[in-house]
């Protein structure tokens, strides 16, 4: 039934933005307004932008991102289709607007977040081609890849952002 393939692509992406999201404080370095010939401030490490990355305005995106999947998901569990189709428009017009904040390029190089986006996004445009139950089947297939993705976006943030997992 493709409402339980949106549930679980839901549930995926919700589980992926929180946790990309919600990495904590950190500021990123930035130069100070001293004078004259100062040598510029060194590049703040991957940790240090993908912190900053996560508590700017991005962070109400993703957090909009998530509260629009959890309406999928609940809308999906109750099969109510024209609900299910809505909440899916919406969880497309938040990634759009994530876009608009990449995740740092050391962070993500192979660009999953990216892919994980366009998916939702996909998704949405066949909920909003057209209503009922066959442009929910076609958006369950785009949302089917996004295990995967989830995991190798995990997989390569734990090579490109070491000390992710710690409190800092």
């Amino acid at each position: 039934m493709p409402c339980k393939v949106i549930l679980a692509g839901a549930m995926l992406a919700a589980a992926l933005t929180s946790t990309a999201c919600a990495s904590g404080g950190g500021a990123v370095a930035s130069a100070g307004s001293g004078g004259g010939s100062a040598a510029p401030a060194p590049s703040p490490s991957c940790l240090q932008q993908y912190r900053g990355w996560g508590s700017g305005p991005e962070h109400a995106a993703g957090e909009n991102l998530t509260a629009a999947l959890n309406r999928l998901q609940a809308a999906s569990s109750a099969s109510d289709v024209p609900a299910t189709s809505a909440a899916l428009k919406r969880a497309g017009m938040t990634a759009r607007t994530l876009e608009h904040y990449p995740i740092p390029a050391c962070a993500d190089p192979k660009g999953y977040w990216h892919a994980v986006l366009l998916r939702i996004e996909v998704a949405a445009d066949h909920a909003g081609a057209s209503n009922g139950q066959t442009a929910l089947a076609l958006a369950g297939e785009v949302l089917r890849r996004l295990p995967v993705l989830e995991r190798n976006l995990a997989t390569e943030l734990k090579g490109t952002v070491p000390g992710l997992g710690q409190n800092q």
